[in-house]
């Protein structure tokens, strides 16, 4: 995320491998910068963690999914 062309631009990371209690793997905020400081351009989100994303708001709610995207590129990805 973001993603403003079609496909995904990378390099791109999946982050779930990366998944742990202690910073800056046990949230997104901290594994999204975490990514973009090795370079990575585009994240896949681990759907196993609502710490991550909350796939049942993700659902419901484009606002939720637009705050996402927002995180992200403020991340610098």
């Amino acid at each position: 995320m973001p993603n403003t062309h079609k496909g995904i631009r990378g390099p791109a990371i999946f982050l779930a491998q990366f998944i742990g209690d202690q910073a800056p793997f046990d949230n997104l905020d901290g594994i999204a910068r975490w990514a973009a400081e090795q370079g990575y351009q585009a994240i896949q989100l681990p759907t196993v963690d609502s710490r991550f994303i909350d796939l049942r708001k993700a659902a419901e709610s484009q606002t939720y999914c637009d705050e996402l995207n927002a995180r992200c590129e403020k991340l610098a990805l």
